[in-house]
């Protein structure tokens, strides 16, 4: 391989939460291999995404761009076609890009009058790379894996159902009562292995050639329901108790009864209930690092270790009963925190490997990290992208001027709450902003969210409304306004502004 043009594998996972690693100290969930992987890279404990929300999460990750400037706030909201994304920049550098496995998202009906609707997804948010779906693309999906293993049409039509004993209650969805059920299909056919199994087969076949993988795991999100053994794994015994107070649905914001009625979250009221929960979605993020052990050992068979760049997250996190909520989206670190491990096979990274560092980092970052480890970016990283590189950090520097907060940013019209409320389509949209001290939420025509992260670090105490903290509240808010009026949609701007030859020459001075 060329040097300087290191492979790229992007491990993404759906709904994970970065305390739920061995490493970071969970009392529970065993992670032996993504401990190894923090090992021989760099841990990011404060990692957070822009959007708690799947299809939005993703653009960000794949384009290094906040919501409001992809213009992708929500899972069926396409990603216009005028966007650039890592298929892009990969492929177009002589890259076999590929994705395998999950993603989100709807074609762009205006990105190409002539276009159909395929043509029109493969222009936006997957455009420039191969894709190997979980679904039934050209025949070759995880359903059509199945299929040939020769299981049941009723399994391939509901896949996420359980093995109940005879005669057990079958009411109900699988999510809310039988979690503790394993699934129809064995451990080895699960869409975790056929993944896994999908991207290794990808790395044979790629050759010589540099390579950039997008693996998409699927869960651990919903319905929390696992293949035995991982079912099974953890006691519920031993699921440590939701971070969640009286006071939060004593003194609710307005939001949070009936958004936590509307995504399930009243089922978690039942220690039966979020005990099993979380025990069965303890064994899937354990099945995930099972996999990636056998990949990773892969890797090192193969003679890929030492030439790939390697960066694991996952697009948002998960409530699984803390502050009374089942799912993600509302602002609290439980969603919006998630697990980033960085591992760069440069000897340039080798000062900080198996180190933890606490610099916010944000999803936007990943595109400009990868492309920067790849000799693509630097001084003429693209303008338009808003995230940072970390490569500086990876060498064990800490630029002066890095981020002090994080931001985040979510369209809610598309639920029902909104309208329960009475809150015109207009005015359904959150930002948040949090630093060191302190997580701001503001919300058009509802009343602000402050937690004092020093005295609260759980967020369960929304001290807003206290005037001792009115000062907070204003430099919070102005904060969010110069967040937003800086980063907004202004791609275009920005690409001419920097192709524009001799444009802003001192006239004094030519």
């Amino acid at each position: 391989m060329p040097a300087g043009r290191p492979n790229v594998l992007f491990i993404m996972t759906d709904q994970m939460r970065a305390d739920c690693m061995s490493g970071v100290g969970h009392p529970v969930v065993r992670t032996p291999h993504l401990d190894h992987l923090a090992s021989e890279g760099v841990l990011f404990r404060r990692a957070y995404v822009q959007s708690a929300v799947c299809g939005p999460s993703r653009m960000c990750f794949y384009t290094g761009r906040y919501p409001h400037a992809n213009r992708s706030p929500w899972n069926e909201v396409p990603l216009p076609a005028d966007e650039k994304t890592m298929g892009h920049f990969f492929g177009e550098a002589g890259y076999r890009a590929a994705l395998c496995g999950k993603t989100h998202y709807t074609p762009d009906p205006f990105g190409d009058p002539g276009a159909q609707p395929e043509q029109g997804f493969r222009r936006a948010a997957l455009a420039g790379l191969e894709t190997w779906e979980l679904n039934e693309s050209r025949g070759e999906g995880w359903l059509a894996h199945l299929r040939s293993k020769g299981y049941a049409e009723d399994v391939i039509a509901d896949p996420f159902a359980v093995e109940m004993p005879t005669g057990a209650d079958r009411k109900g969805p699988p999510d809310r009562d039988h979690s503790a059920y394993p699934t129809r299909f064995r451990r080895e056919d699960s869409d975790t292995a056929f993944m896994t199994d999908r991207a290794m087969a990808f790395m044979d076949d790629a050759g010589d050639s540099p390579w950039f993988l997008h693996l998409s795991y699927f869960k651990p999100h919903l319905p929390i329901v696992a293949p035995y053994p991982y079912n099974a794994l953890y006691d519920p015994t031993d699921s440590p108790a939701p971070n969640r107070s009286p006071e939060e649905l004593e003194r609710p914001h307005p939001f949070h009864v009936p958004f936590r009625i509307e995504r399930g979250g009243v089922a978690y009221d039942d220690e039966e209930v979020w005990r099993q929960r979380r025990a069965t979605y303890y064994g899937l993020i354990t099945e995930i690092d099972d996999h990636l052990g056998r990949l990773f050992g892969f890797m090192k068979d193969r003679g890929l270790w030492e030439d790939t760049l390697i960066v694991f997250t996952s697009d948002h996190g998960e409530y699984v009963g803390d502050h009374w909520m089942f799912e993600k989206e509302l602002f609290y670190d439980e969603a919006y925190n998630v697990p980033f491990i960085v591992r760069d096979p440069r000897s340039c990274a080798d000062a900080t490997r198996g180190q933890t560092m606490d610099a916010f980092v944000e999803s936007l970052d990943v595109l400009p990290t990868c492309l920067e480890v790849c000799g693509l970016g630097g001084p003429g990283m693209p303008p338009a992208l808003q995230g940072r590189s970390l490569v500086a950090l990876l060498r064990g520097e800490r630029p002066a001027d890095w981020r002090g907060a994080v931001f985040a940013d979510w369209d809610f019209r598309f639920y029902w709450t909104p309208k329960k409320l009475g809150i015109p389509p207009e005015k359904c949209r959150g930002w948040m902003v949090r630093d060191d001290r302190f997580k701001y939420w503001y919300f058009n025509g509802m009343p602000d969210v402050l937690f004092d992260l020093k005295k609260d670090p759980g967020e369960l105490r929304n001290v807003a409304e206290e005037p001792r903290y009115a000062d907070a509240v204003r430099d919070l808010r102005m904060r969010l306004l110069d967040w937003r009026m800086s980063n907004e949609d202004v791609s275009r701007v920005a690409w001419t502004y920097a192709r524009r030859p001799g444009f802003g020459r001192d006239p004094f001075t030519a």
